[in-house]
């Protein structure tokens, strides 16, 4: 019997520690401390194994702390890419899953991308954590369909994973946290926008409910993510001058600097940062230190604010209480020290120079090889700065001021040409006008520095096989450079998307060897611009369910920008455009034809090209399509614009330029010319 009584009364302590532990609350802790305890890091979703590591990216610790701090309710995460962003989704996920479970959304743009996360970022940070793996795992061995890729339940909630092109899919659940990955590349659906939708299931957890919005900005006009941190309290990173102690937020185009060789070339070896208050340079070694050291890096709220009847800006006033607990400076009244910044959206951007994975010298070497291209260097400003870029939509272009610039050509081909591409437009026949093919010969230099050839109209119906015989004696027709060598059109993109589409297609198809291409503007919906060319993976999939001939998808709006941005160049060199004097003022008219204008659709704000009233856009697409064609050389013939230019200017007299098709496993290694 006392052998008995020993039992029942072990037994009994054993189901009062189980009902203690139970229905204890959650241990009180921040989402860095979670992870540095908790999280380990698994090789195959990163370069680094073992365990998790706030300091190893300290800039990441604001936002993750600011998921557990008091008022919070929405947080932004605007920066560069391979920075914060998903890992601070990974560590919020893992924290409520193992320390405050409930109802958990994540939403990513496409359908892709929901099972990339899933697969590749998600399984591996369950299986790798300790903590994490029991939660999910039973249920998952099992067949039951409780978890599956794109749910995962665990005890006392779950986590969905949907896209955001799928409203059912946002609508069907009641949610607690949600986390939108991504938010700039989200389309509208018939319901409206994916955002608002996500974050009104949020509706019966009206006391702790949480959403965060993580991405790298796009357009400054457009984007999302920017609005979104706009809106927020706007908390900024300062690091500590090495030197002196000064505060300061790292800015790329204020801080870094570099020498000059004696000729004036910029060397971006020697790029370094400076402080902004004593001028000390910092180390590579010294800024590393400082962003991989507890503490490095402080956030604080920058947005300005009406206080006192006055208006004050704290990144001028530094005006801060500093909150130890929660990691954050809150702005502050200079007269009456309240604090009139809400927290209930904190909004986080940060730069590439707060990454220890890159170094002040490559971020320098990036910037100069994108400065000089419009898409290069939206992309730079995106992904390595995390700052949105603005389109320059103000500023019209004058088009007498472009045919001031006409200048006399020396040779057909002026120097400094290495290849011609030809962008045709084709114009119907109709009741009250001839039919035609308007052409434009582009030649293309180092930087894409373009001169304007040849501009030339055929006339005749594209209905009819006489006017494409023309065309293909013009495009064959040699061109001879300031030294006397001949060139040939390298490649041609024709417009198909008009009446005369399957007589473009009769032209081209036979054609395609000499890059003769037949185009169609990609769709645009939902302001979402297509490449200029169309992704080798995209063209090579999109080629397996083809049937008949089919067009070259180009993006035309992003090709419109990208002339745009070439004619507002000043001066010759890299996206100059030249022009001869004997182009007409019509031709100029129409070649700044449209504007690119900002509009609201669907509760959006998107980009949108206007044609100007009472004026055609024939020079303009030409423009447009030989640009394309230069493109089309660059993918489909691995055409390197430099040494190309190279090799001609190295040619003489009596040697003739021609295009050479590339046969297929030789990608990438074709020949331009044939002496």
């Amino acid at each position: 019997m006392p052998s008995t009584k020993a039992a029942l009364s072990e037994f009994s302590r054993r189901l009062k520690e189980a009902r203690r532990t139970i229905l204890a609350p959650p241990p009180t802790m921040t989402v860095p401390d979670w992870a540095d305890q908790y999280r380990h890091l698994s090789t195959s979703a990163g370069a680094v194994g073992g365990p998790w590591q706030t300091e190893r990216v300290e800039v990441a610790r604001g936002p993750m702390m600011a998921v557990t701090e008091p008022g919070v309710t929405r947080i932004t995460a605007m920066t560069c890419t391979q920075l914060l962003k998903t890992s601070l989704l990974e560590n919020v996920i893992g924290y409520f899953m193992h320390l405050d479970p409930c109802p958990i959304l994540l939403t990513q743009p496409k359908d892709e991308s929901v099972e990339a996360f899933s697969k590749e970022r998600l399984v591996p940070m369950l299986k790798s954590s300790p903590a994490l793996r029991n939660l999910t795992s039973p249920r998952e061995k099992s067949r039951q369909t409780d978890d599956t890729m794109r749910f995962k339940r665990f005890p006392g909630g779950f986590l969905a994973m949907a896209s955001a092109g799928s409203p059912s899919n946002l609508a069907m659940r009641a949610i607690r946290i949600a986390l939108l990955d991504e938010i700039d590349k989200y389309e509208p659906t018939k319901e409206g926008d994916p955002i608002i939708l996500a974050e009104e299931r949020m509706a019966t957890f009206s006391t702790n409910s949480l959403s965060i919005r993580a991405c790298s900005p796009t357009w400054e006009e457009t984007s999302r993510i920017f609005k979104s941190y706009m809106d927020g309290d706007q908390r900024r990173a300062f690091v500590p001058c090495p030197h002196c102690g000064h505060e300061q937020v790292l800015d790329f185009f204020k801080h870094v600097e570099w020498e000059k060789d004696e000729a004036g070339g910029h060397k971006p070896e020697t790029a370094a940062l400076y402080c902004e208050d004593c001028g000390g340079i910092w180390e590579e070694a010294e800024r590393i230190r400082q962003i991989t050291t507890r503490g490095g890096v402080k956030h604080r709220q920058t947005r300005p604010f009406y206080c006192c009847d006055e208006f004050q800006e704290p990144m001028e006033t530094r005006s801060w209480d500093w909150d130890e607990e929660h990691q954050v400076g809150y702005a502050t009244c200079t007269k009456c020290g309240s604090r009139p910044v809400a927290n209930r959206h904190a909004s986080f951007t940060a730069s590439k120079l707060y990454s220890p994975f890159i170094t002040i010298d490559e971020l320098v070497s990036k910037w100069f090889s994108s400065k000089d291209d419009p898409e290069a260097k939206q992309t730079f400003y995106n992904t390595q700065l995390g700052l949105p870029f603005k389109a320059d939509v103000a500023k019209e272009i004058n088009h007498h001021w472009l045919a001031s610039r006409r200048e006399n050509y020396t040779s057909e081909v002026p120097e400094g040409v290495g290849i011609l591409t030809a962008g045709i437009d084709v114009q119907p026949q109709a009741q009250n006008s001839h039919g035609r093919l308007e052409i434009e010969v582009v030649g293309w230099g180092l930087g894409e520095e373009s001169w304007s050839v040849d501009q030339k109209v055929l006339i005749g119906d594209p209905a009819k096989p006489e006017i494409w015989q023309e065309l293909d004696e013009y495009l064959m027709k040699p061109w001879r450079n300031h030294h006397g060598v001949e060139l040939r059109i390298a490649a041609v993109c024709v417009d198909s998307g008009g009446h005369n589409t399957q007589d473009v297609y009769s032209f081209c198809r036979p054609r395609m060897a000499r890059n003769v291409w037949a185009i169609k503007g990609a769709s645009d919906r939902n302001n979402s611009w297509a490449n200029v060319w169309p992704p080798l993976a995209k063209e090579a999939q999109s080629k397996k369910y083809r049937v008949g001939y089919k067009p070259i998808m180009v993006g035309v709006n992003a090709g419109k920008e990208a002339i745009r941005q070439r004619l507002l160049v000043e001066e010759p060199g890299p996206g100059y455009c030249h022009f001869p004097v004997e182009r007409s003022d019509a031709w100029f008219e129409q070649l700044t034809s449209e504007n690119l204008t900002i509009e609201r659709r669907q509760g959006m704000t998107v980009r949108k090209w206007t044609l100007k009233k009472g004026l055609a856009n024939e020079a303009l697409d030409c423009r447009v399509y030989a640009y394309a064609a230069l493109h089309g050389m660059y993918h489909v013939r691995g055409l390197q614009l430099s040494k190309q230019c190279e090799t001609i200017e190295a040619l003489r007299p009596g040697m003739v330029n021609q295009q050479q098709p590339v046969r297929r496993g030789n990608r990438g290694r074709s020949k331009f010319m044939d002496g």
